[in-house]
């Protein structure tokens, strides 16, 4: 495997970026071509499906910014780690989650299932 940090930090950025056009750059940086993601509420699959699926995700939570926040295991070809977003003024609705990613032999992510670790309740 290639060094998890950077594969990580790639993933995170690639969520974090706002504009378009370099997102599906990072996208691309960070995915394989027939890369997918998928948890609870959202699944992508291949780079403009990926690409498409965080836009929606930002859209949701205008200004949330996904942060690191364990450390990062891997085994094999897998890669854990948590994150969270969220709990400023600014962005008062707080999420924590954790993803597991199997990482390709090219250093990028083939798959990623996401868990969310905390959130508000659904409304009813």
């Amino acid at each position: 495997m290639s060094n998890a940090n950077e594969v990580v930090v790639r993933y995170l950025t690639a969520w974090n970026e706002p504009d378009a056009k370099r997102r599906r750059e990072l996208v691309a940086k960070a995915w394989t071509d027939d890369g997918t993601y998928v948890d609870r509420v959202r699944e992508g699959n291949g780079h403009d499906s990926l690409d498409a699926m965080i836009a929606t995700a930002q859209n949701h939570f205008p200004g949330h910014r996904l942060h690191l926040a364990s450390g990062i295991e891997t085994h094999h070809d897998y890669v854990r780690f948590s994150w969270v977003a969220g709990g400023t003024s600014e962005t008062p609705l707080y999420i924590k989650g954790t993803d597991f990613a199997i990482i390709a032999a090219d250093g990028r992510i083939k798959s990623v299932v996401g868990f969310v670790d905390a959130a508000p309740a659904p409304a009813a």
